[in-house]
């Protein structure tokens, strides 16, 4: 207890001497020279010290192609080629027999000229006599040009001389019209049309 009133004297007595002390003002402080710094230097050496980073240009993405749906691919079989067969190479020395050429079948003339006769006596059968002409007395001699087919149908009939009168040449072809057709040709005449001259005469008597 004595103790801690001692420590409270010590206390209240050191307040009141530090209260009575006169006041003591501080030594000035010595005056310093501002410093001067050259900030655009500064500046230009921090710039030349940085390097700027290299702007590099976007690389273009390219789009990913869409994937294509895969087509079923048929597969046609092969068929195997046949293997050709050995072909045996004959050689024939072909002879042609010489070339006739087909010779017409002799005319019988017995029976070409029977023929003729027949033809003639045919066409004389059927002459007619112009009436004005044989009330003139006009007479004449001509040729009839008759060209007939195997049947004996006329094809062309024309005067190949004429008689001098005209009344005397129709006549002749009228006569040749009305004896059509004629005989047919005989079965061995290889020919298949016969042309003839006959001659005509217009006669009084």
């Amino acid at each position: 207890m004595s103790v801690t009133l001692l420590v409270a004297a010590l206390l209240h007595g050191g307040v009141a001497i530090g209260l009575s002390l006169p006041d003591v003002e501080p030594p000035p402080a010595p005056v310093r020279e501002p410093i001067k710094i050259n900030l655009l230097a500064t500046i230009a050496e921090t710039n030349n010290n940085i390097v700027p980073d290299i702007v590099k240009p976007p690389v273009p993405v390219k789009p990913k192609p869409k994937p294509v749906p895969k087509q079923e691919v048929k597969k046609t079989p092969i068929k195997p080629v046949p293997k050709p067969e050995p072909v045996a190479e004959v050689i024939e020395q072909v002879v042609q027999p010489p070339q006739v050429e087909p010779q017409p079948p002799t005319l019988d003339k017995e029976a070409t000229a029977r023929y003729e006769q027949l033809l003639v006596a045919w066409l004389e059968k059927h002459k007619k006599y112009p009436r004005r002409a044989k009330r003139l007395r006009i007479e004449g001699e001509g040729l009839l040009r008759i060209l007939i087919d195997r049947s004996g149908q006329t094809r062309k009939v024309s005067l190949a001389q004429r008689t001098g009168n005209r009344w005397l040449d129709k006549a002749a072809l009228a006569m040749a019209k009305r004896a059509d057709p004629f005989p047919p040709m005989p079965e061995n005449d290889p020919r298949r049309e016969l042309e003839f001259v006959v001659p005509v005469a217009f006669v009084l008597r």
